[in-house]
């Protein structure tokens, strides 16, 4: 529990406060899970938690997109690893907005929204969850109240773009 909350103040301060630290924007090859992400047109890839497989960043928004995977010993144990990361998300002051079944090109899920204000700036957290052979994905997107729209086909195109060995 202490490491999730630990996770999401991480990614609310890297969110808000730091620059992005640029690398060449070229897909991620992770071996361990046998997939390749592919960075939104002018996203950056950032550094991120020890959790991530994938991390950008829009430089001029600070706005995220982070994937984040974890093998499951049986596909039925997703609930739990979805389920905490929630529950940390809410006993942080995030408040769900409306959760719903998504579809982002072969990939079926769950799809829930949350927003977060403090000091001045409104979060709006977006989360897509879904389970690919043995592993629970999340794909959580962190964006400013006001540029939520306009980066939210960049989220799309990042699930859309993952593909599995």
């Amino acid at each position: 529990m202490r490491m999730a909350r630990f996770f999401v103040t991480l990614m609310l301060a890297l969110t808000i406060a730091t620059p992005a630290l640029a690398q060449d924007a070229k897909p991620i090859e992770n071996e361990e899970f046998g997939v390749t992400i592919t960075p939104p047109a002018k996203w950056e890839v950032a550094q991120g938690n020890d959790k991530a497989v994938a991390n950008f960043k829009h430089p001029g928004s600070q706005s995220q997109i982070e994937v984040v995977g974890t093998k499951l010993m049986t596909p039925d144990v997703a609930d739990v690893f979805f389920k905490t990361f929630h529950k940390t998300l809410k006993e942080s002051n995030f408040e769900q907005k409306e959760q719903s079944e998504a579809t982002y090109g072969e990939y079926k899920g769950t799809q829930t929204q949350y927003k977060f204000a403090h000091s001045g700036v409104t979060l709006e957290v977006t989360i897509f969850e879904f389970i690919k052979g043995n592993t629970a994905w999340l794909v959580v997107g962190y964006m400013q109240e006001s540029d939520r729209e306009k980066y939210q086909a960049d989220f799309k195109s990042t699930i859309e773009g993952m593909t599995f060995k």
